[in-house]
């Protein structure tokens, strides 16, 4: 290796002898199943966090590639001699791929300050923790599987200030939670150094979540705003890993102007989602300076491994081939260039640390000595039985389909009372929602798809006392939520269990599902991505809301968001200066049959035709714009902005798994003549 440089290696493994590697595992099934595992984790990260800022593999210098502070790493300069200005891949079609060698060398880095922290142990513990420190990996948080009452939308593992650990002298001790924030008022940077950040980040001492008025982290507004809109991202996730089949529209949120209605959602735009909701004005919301919250690694390892998930889905999808326009151009990318297989992912280079990694190289996960509970490719003897597998493990964690999916968590609740349709104004929100009284069972229905069994306690049992626990809690073990075993049976049992899936769907409500069919409803998003020259979200309603925006996050009708990333004029980004003066266009979805479904119980809406469905949503289906203030801006000054409403029949198979019919239908007459709505003749 050449002296001064760093090649993103990941941590190098030997296979086991059926190609068996280490794996990544889910926070809470980390917290929960390896406990010295997860004590070197924190260990770990809390040494990596204290290295000096001057450190090329330190914590701060790492999460800087990211954006903030603008210098460059590793010694990688760009395509010219003019000032540094990032290697940002956001809004095209390297988004993943870059992101791949960016974690891997993190995880390196991490993996290092385990292997310190577990040698310096006494004995007898040390032998136990260097061999707990020799497999371990970095964990993800999997912001979309299914929660129950012993569990939190947002783990208290990450929301906690504090933790609990066996220390290196082997005492039990509670320390500073490295996962609650990464701290800048010890790492002694210079205001004028070019590794300070810029005068509005480097105010903070610390990086804050949701911020109150005082600068204080709100972790458990984020919980209640992941959990709020948790049915809207579950169904998203699976719909894109189940029916997306082409890789640049699975990988990134850049408009493709396909023509194709049914290619508005991505990865991307999911991921999104979850920086706004965790940063809501703090840290994470802003991809400037994100990558130095401690959730951004949890997070975007997630979003790899739903990516590994895809391919195994799709393994002949992967193609990555264009004429770089500005959604893919960068400081490293010249515009006109061709963008292939073959491009550099600058700043990383791979083991040779003379070639930088490419596209075709960071294809797969093991050369950088890894997998996923979901991607054990060596435990079955055939392709078609790991896909069998691997497509049962998504129906498990995201919901078989969304008739399924809905009707599991309500079906023993009793039908409520029927409620005479409302609606709200094109100007405004509805100014007496918030007054409005709201039957227990709505309630608990409209909450049930997010977290049935804690939210049918709190409705049935109103008076008993309910305890919250405070912010500075100690970091507890909670359940894991369901993941596929280390050591799962091979093809007989996988084909079996694809067989064996009945539609849970009660008697009364057989006639949504005519021949095991049912339509899929989606709200499609565009704006321009830096039309506001800031962070915004739109909000999409299903009925009355508070004309307050400051309640949107957790309102009772909100489906869900659309986020876009959005950066301002002066911004040190080469890529978005570019994305600006090029107009580029992102998109997204919000489902909607969830929050249709919920109207049918409730008595609202008769059922899931387009001739029931198209007028209903024309009075009831809203949408709000917020800046990254979180106040009101209005629809029609969103550059860009449209939204509309599609349809897709979905056929649910024998296993449950839906089966779409990539046939979309644009519904006009939802949207047509209203704020940012899209129009009828209008492109898609």
């Amino acid at each position: 290796m050449e002296s001064g440089k760093v090649a993103a290696i990941g941590v190098p493994t030997t296979p086991g002898p059926n190609g068996s590697l280490p794996l990544r595992r889910e926070i809470r099934d980390l917290q929960a199943n390896y406990p010295d595992q997860w004590n070197l984790y924190l260990l770990g990260l809390a040494d990596l966090q204290k290295k000096p800022a001057t450190d090329l593999l330190s914590y701060y210098q790492l999460a800087g590639i990211h954006g903030q502070p603008y210098v460059p790493w590793n010694g990688v300069n760009g395509t010219t001699n003019s000032r540094f200005g990032g290697y940002c891949t956001h809004s095209s079609i390297l988004f993943l791929t870059w992101h791949r060698p960016y974690l891997a060398v993190y995880e390196q880095a991490l993996y290092a300050s385990v292997q310190d922290v577990a040698s310096s142990f006494q004995e007898p513990l040390r032998s136990r923790y260097v061999a707990a420190a020799k497999d371990f990996r970095m964990p993800y948080w999997d912001w979309a599987t299914r929660i129950n009452r012993s569990t939190s939308a947002f783990p208290t593992a990450i929301s906690s200030s504090t933790a609990t650990i066996i220390d290196v002298d082997g005492a039990t001790k509670e320390i500073d939670n490295p996962l609650y924030s990464f701290r800048f008022d010890d790492k002694a940077i210079p205001s004028n150094s070019d590794l300070a950040l810029d005068r509005y980040w480097s105010q903070f001492p610390n990086t804050i979540r949701a911020p109150d008025r005082n600068g204080n982290s709100r972790n458990s507004l984020v919980s209640r705003v992941i959990t709020n809109e948790a049915a809207s991202l579950r169904t998203n996730v699976s719909l894109m890993l189940l029916s997306y089949k082409e890789f640049d529209g699975f990988s990134n949120n850049a408009w493709l102007r396909s023509g194709t209605p049914g290619t508005y959602g991505s990865l991307e735009d999911v991921h999104n989602e979850i920086h706004d909701k965790v940063g809501n004005g703090g840290h994470m919301g802003s991809l400037d300076v994100s990558s130095f919250d401690p959730v951004f690694w949890l997070h975007h390892t997630n979003v790899d491994r739903l990516w590994a998930i895809w391919q195994a889905l799709n393994p002949n999808a992967y193609a990555i081939d264009k004429v770089a326009g500005a959604p893919e151009a960068n400081f490293t990318i010249a515009a006109g260039s061709r963008v292939n297989g073959e491009t550099e992912l600058k700043p990383f280079y791979d083991a040779s640390a003379n070639e930088f990694w490419n596209s075709a190289g960071v294809k797969y996960t093991p050369p950088f000595g890894y997998a996923y509970p979901e991607t054990q490719r060596w435990l079955y003897p055939t392709e078609r039985a790991y896909q069998t597998a691997v497509r049962n493990a998504v129906t498990r964690q995201y919901g078989a389909n969304t008739i399924n999916n809905f009707f599991e968590n309500i079906a023993s609740i009793p039908k409520p009372t029927t409620f005479a349709a409302t609606s709200v104004p094109e100007t405004s929100a509805s100014a007496n929602a918030a007054e409005k009284p709201v039957h227990p069972h709505t309630a608990f229905v409209k909450k049930a798809v997010a977290h049935p069994i804690k939210t049918a306690q709190e409705i049935l049992h109103p008076h008993k006392e309910q305890v919250t626990k405070p912010e500075a809690a100690k970091v507890s073990a909670e359940p894991a939520p369901a993941t596929p075993s280390d050591n799962k049976p091979v093809e007989a049992e996988a084909e079996a269990e694809a067989s064996l899936t009945p539609l849970s769907i009660p008697p009364e409500y057989a006639h949504l599902v005519p021949n095991r069919t049912y339509p899929e409803y989606i709200t499609n998003l565009r704006a321009l991505k830096h039309g506001l020259q800031q962070t915004f979200r739109v909000y999409i309603f299903l009925g009355d809301f508070s004309p307050n925006p400051a309640d949107w996050p957790t309102e009772y009708n909100v489906v869900g968001r659309f986020t876009v990333l959005g950066r301002g004029a002066n911004t040190p980004c080469a890529k978005c200066q570019n994305d600006m003066e090029d107009e580029l266009v992102v998109t997204g979805t919000v489902p909607l049959t969830s929050a249709l479904l919920q109207d049918i119980v409730e008595g609202r809406l008769a059922g899931l035709n387009k001739a029931d469905v198209e007028p209903y949503l024309k009075r009831h289906l809203h949408w709000r714009v917020t800046g990254w203030d979180g106040e009101e801006v209005g629809r029609d000054s969103v550059p860009g902005l449209k939204v509309g409403v599609v349809s897709t029949e979905v056929s649910i198979g024998e296993d449950g798994v839906p089966v779409y019919s990539e046939v979309y239908e644009t519904l006009e007459g939802v949207t047509d003549g209203r704020a940012a709505g899209l129009g009828a003749g209008e492109e898609v």
